[in-house]
């Protein structure tokens, strides 16, 4: 993929930190560069809020971008901005860039939503079946309430689990390989997905589970698309102020307490790992990367090459 904005050195293979970060690796990050500019240019056109998260947050407060180990990037906005992005994406996201959701894939789970670039490759081997846009992506996470004891916050917990497994049985389960009883799950699942719509499911998994406690009335919040984390709930008072950080060749939005953000997820966040290595799982593992191949071509290569050994 090309891009215009970034020089030549950028692609340059480089040990950054100690660790070798090839020529691929740059173009990959280059691919989600550009989603990030794209993602902000939408952002801002519709004053919606986001802040850096995870990885990208701590490569920018002490890289100035990337991890050199790491090959992914992340945002996450609070829920009301979260959900208008929703609404609009599907008149501001134009190919290649394409906005994928449970609701804009047929055969797709996540609780979270995702940017892709549909002119490049990059996918997880749990998604290389599935009749979806396997674009190189951008993780878009929310930011929603958390419950202030623990008696809710472990019934919160347990519901969220609970609805997520039920949404992602219905794809992300292959029945040759379950169990017996877990068969059985898988039966009634389907049997009850004939009744509930999936799509609608999910909305009310959405409003219902994820979005229950309110954003703007609780004083923690936190990313609860994924596991269960302590790690990633927050003060909200965290993120009422922004500043904005540079990422590689972007200024983009950071949260101003960062240090406290950062602190809680990660600890000493400023000190360099020791054992930096290929298989620390720093990095996305079992993610297939080509960011110079449009998915759809790279997927019919790999048919036609079967055929041909056979």
């Amino acid at each position: 993929m090309e891009q215009n904005d970034l020089s030549k050195e950028f692609f340059e293979p480089e040990y950054r930190s100690g660790y070798y970060v090839s020529e691929k690796m740059k173009k990959v990050w280059a691919v989600e560069l550009d989603l990030l500019k794209e993602f902000d240019r939408v952002c801002t056109k519709h004053n919606l809020a986001y802040f850096m998260n995870g990885g990208t947050l701590l490569g920018a407060v002490r890289h100035g971008g990337f991890i050199p180990w790491d090959d992914d990037v992340d945002v996450i906005m609070p829920r009301q901005d979260y959900d208008k992005l929703w609404e609009i994406a599907k008149n501001e996201f134009k190919e290649p860039y394409f906005f994928q959701t449970a609701l804009t894939e047929k055969r797709f789970f996540r609780a979270h939503a995702q940017l892709r670039r549909s002119d490049t490759t990059g996918f997880i081997e749990l998604d290389r079946e599935k009749d979806i846009n396997k674009g190189i992506f951008l993780d878009i996470f929310v930011l929603d309430g958390v419950p202030g004891t623990e008696k809710r916050k472990e019934k919160l917990k347990k519901k969220i689990e609970r609805q997520k497994k039920m949404l992602s049985y219905k794809y992300d389960v292959e029945f040759s390989k379950l169990n017996f009883k877990r068969k059985l799950i898988y039966i009634a699942l389907k049997i009850f997905f004939t009744f509930v719509p999936y799509r609608a499911y999910f909305k009310r998994f959405n409003k219902k589970a994820l979005a229950q406690y309110s954003y703007i009335y609780t004083k923690t919040i936190g990313d609860l698309t994924l596991e269960w984390r302590e790690s990633v709930h927050w003060k909200r008072e965290w993120y009422e102020d922004i500043v904005f950080m540079k990422f590689e060749n972007l200024f983009l939005r950071a949260p101003k307490k960062y240090h406290e953000i950062l602190t809680k997820q990660y600890g000493d966040y400023m000190k360099i790992p020791e054992d930096i290595n290929a298989k620390n799982q720093r990095s996305h593992e079992g993610v297939t990367f080509d960011p110079d191949t449009p998915y759809k071509e790279y997927f019919k290569k790999i048919k036609n090459e079967a055929g041909e050994e056979k």
